[in-house]
C-alpha cells in the first residue's frame, strides 16, 4: 500500500516539473510591446550564449499569454524593439542592454531555435529563429511558417543577415545595422524599454515590410520629408485623420502598459503556483519515503 502510494507520488512529482519545464518552452512574438527571448537560466553561472543553448529559459515582455511558465525580461534590458508582420512570418529586431541580464559584454553571441533548446517553440508558428548578440547590443527573433524565412543553418552570419531589419536604437547604430536601414532611421530610438516600429520609409528601403506595432513612429528626417511630398494634396481632412490616429494609438499604448504589467504578474503567480505544487509533492514523497524506512 505504502510502495504503491509512494510511486504515485513519485510520478506525480516528476510529470508536474516536466509540465512546469516545457511550458517555460514555448515563446511568443505580440507586436513590439508583447515579445519573448530566450536567455541563459536566471541561476547559470555560464553566461554565454552559445553555451545556454541547450538549456536556455524563456523570458517575456508585456501580455504574452501562450508563453506560460516563462520569466520576465530583466528591466532595461531591451533598448529597443521594431516588429514586423507578414503573412509568413512575425520578428522583433533591437537592441538590448547586456548588462540587466549579466550578459558577458564582449560574448559574440548565440541562436536558439527548434533544435535547442529542446521542445523549444514560438506560438502559432512552425518555426523561429532568435539570437542574442552582447558584443554588439544586439538582438533579434523571428517566427516563420515555413522553414525558407528561419534559416537556423547560417547562425554565424548574425541577426543581419538571418533577421534582415531594423536594429537602430540608444545603444548606438549596432554591427548588425543593414546598410540600407542605416541610411533611413538614423535617428536613434528613445531610452525606453520599447521603441516605436520602424517608419515605412525606413521598411521600404532595407526591403522589409512596414511594421504594424501599436506605436506611432517617431518622426526623422528622411522619411518626414518624404511623407510630407506624398500626402501634401490630401490638405487639411489628412491632418486631422493623423492627429485621430495619433490619439488612439497613445490611448492603446496606455492600455498595452496596463495590461503588460497584469500579465507580468499573472505570469509570476502561474510560476510560484507550479513551484508551490512541485514543493508539496516532494515534501510528501520524502515524508512517505521515512515513514517506510
Amino acid at each position: 500500500m505504502l510502495q504503491s502510494m509512494l510511486g504515485s507520488l513519485i510520478v506525480g512529482s516528476l510529470f508536474l516539473v516536466s509540465q512546469q519545464a516545457q511550458a517555460a518552452m514555448v515563446i511568443q512574438v505580440v507586436d513590439s510591446n508583447n515579445f519573448c527571448t530566450f536567455l541563459p537560466p536566471t541561476d547559470s553561472t555560464d553566461r554565454l550564449i552559445a553555451d545556454s543553448e541547450t538549456e536556455a529559459d524563456a523570458f517575456c515582455m508585456g501580455s504574452t499569454p501562450k508563453a506560460t511558465g516563462a520569466d520576465s525580461i530583466p528591466s532595461g534590458f531591451i533598448q529597443s524593439a521594431h516588429f514586423v508582420a507578414t503573412d509568413d512570418y512575425v520578428q522583433v529586431t533591437g537592441q538590448i542592454d547586456p548588462s540587466k541580464a549579466n550578459l558577458d559584454p564582449t560574448d559574440g553571441g548565440g541562436q536558439y531555435d527548434i533544435k535547442a533548446p529542446n521542445g523549444a517553440s514560438c506560438a502559432g508558428y512552425e518555426y523561429f529563429v532568435n539570437l542574442i548578440e552582447p558584443s554588439s547590443n544586439t538582438y533579434c527573433i523571428r517566427c516563420c511558417n515555413d522553414e525558407s524565412n528561419c534559416n537556423r543553418g547560417i547562425s554565424e552570419a548574425g541577426c543581419e543577415r538571418i533577421v534582415p531589419g531594423d536594429y537602430s536604437g540608444p545603444m548606438g547604430d549596432g554591427s548588425a545595422q543593414s546598410s540600407d536601414a542605416s541610411s533611413s532611421s538614423a535617428t536613434p530610438s528613445s531610452t525606453d524599454s520599447v521603441a516605436p516600429p520602424a517608419d515605412s520609409a525606413s521598411s521600404s528601403n532595407s526591403g522589409i515590410p512596414s511594421s504594424s506595432s501599436s506605436l506611432p513612429s517617431p518622426a526623422s528626417s528622411d522619411s518626414s520629408s518624404s511623407s510630407a511630398a506624398a500626402s501634401s494634396s490630401s490638405g487639411d481632412s489628412t491632418a486631422s485623420a493623423g492627429d485621430s490616429s495619433s490619439s488612439k494609438s497613445s490611448s492603446s499604448s496606455s492600455s498595452n502598459e496596463s495590461v503588460s504589467a497584469q500579465s507580468v504578474d499573472e505570469n509570476a503567480a502561474n510560476n510560484m503556483s507550479a513551484g508551490s505544487m512541485a514543493s508539496i509533492l516532494v515534501a510528501a514523497i520524502v515524508g512517505v519515503a521515512t515513514i517506510m524506512l
